[in-house]
């Protein structure tokens, strides 16, 4: 994975985002006080946040240990793994450090929390200064033990910014789906779905084509600090291994020019797709493919090119590359 040290706004949206790779940002974040904090102990970084705190509940997540701190769905996938409770940050904090204590401890997971409800001091204080250019990207924060996030992928770009702790991120770029072993689109732990497969021992009778993907894996570990960049699509497993980590993150998207509001996401719309074109004959859903390649995915041809423009019609919403 390429890294780049002294990131700067033009760097990230002239360099960076263009190549639609992933990327490590090395101490893009060194300098918060959050990040100081970590690096002196732990102590140091949970007395900040019991000071940031709100009191707004956030949305926590709890793991017994055997589930060694992999979301995922429960035998027969019958629900999830876990138990989810409404608590504020503090409460959390304190589960962490009694449960650090512990052989053999429980997990414990805010995932995802907005930082201006919960954390307002710490948003104001902890900021990626003009990095993002023209995108209004509220923060999140994920707070937690050793936790393992399956696979899966963010529609939006992403920057996610290591506190504290230590995260293992292994990518994959979109293609690979195939290899990966998707669960339901409509049914996962996370917002997006998630590859069935345990990386920490894969069943590659189960699973054989996993042996393929990890041959385009791209793994970056970063500590506290760094950052990475992630693009949309790109399928992401994270996991964390200190008894205290803690990431914040940053979602954005282009936004759409005046009039341009699509009115589904591209999510629904393969759900769409799926439905309209499922029990068609193979010969059919090969000729759709081609229809689609044409309309939609072909960034080298322009299908309206040869048309007056006053007869563009639905074809005015295809951009020519």
């Amino acid at each position: 994975m390429r890294e780049y040290t002294h990131v700067d706004a033009a760097l990230l949206h002239g360099e960076i985002v263009p190549r639609a790779a992933p990327a490590v940002l090395r101490g893009v974040a060194a300098g918060w006080p959050a990040v100081q904090r970590a690096r002196a102990s732990p102590e140091a970084i949970c007395a900040y946040l019991l000071a940031c705190d709100s009191g707004q509940p956030v949305d926590a997540l709890l793991l017994p240990p055997g589930e060694k701190g992999r979301l995922f769905y429960a035998p027969g996938m019958d629900g999830f793994n876990f138990a989810r409770r409404r608590l504020p940050v503090s409460q959390v904090i304190e589960q962490l450090a009694r449960y650090s204590q512990f052989a053999d401890p429980p997990s414990v997971a805010v995932q995802s929390a907005p930082i201006e409800a919960c954390l307002p001091r710490f948003g104001q204080e902890n900021r990626l200064d003009g990095l993002l250019g023209e995108f209004d990207a509220p923060a999140r924060i994920w707070i937690g033990n050793a936790i393992v996030t399956p696979a899966h992928f963010d529609e939006s770009d992403n920057i996610a910014c290591v506190v504290a702790g230590r995260r293992r991120f292994t990518l994959f770029p979109p293609e690979q789906v195939g290899n990966l072993y998707i669960g339901p689109l409509d049914y996962a732990p996370t917002p997006t779905p998630i590859s069935m497969v345990d990386f920490s021992a894969p069943d590659l009778a189960r699973f054989p084509r996993f042996a393929r993907a990890l041959e385009a894996a791209q793994v970056a570990d970063l500590g506290p600090g760094d950052a990475i960049y992630i693009p949309p699509l790109w399928w992401h497993h994270v996991q964390s291994s200190a008894p205290l980590s803690i990431l914040v993150n940053y979602w954005w998207k282009p936004a759409p020019q005046q009039g341009d509001v699509p009115q589904h996401t591209p999510m629904q719309a393969l759900t769409i797709a799926m439905d309209a074109l499922r029990a068609l004959p193979p010969a059919q859903r090969q000729a759709w493919a081609a229809l689609f390649g044409h309309y939609v995915f072909d960034a080298g041809v322009d299908p309206a090119a040869h048309i007056p423009a006053h007869r563009h019609g639905v074809l005015s919403k295809v951009r020519p590359p």
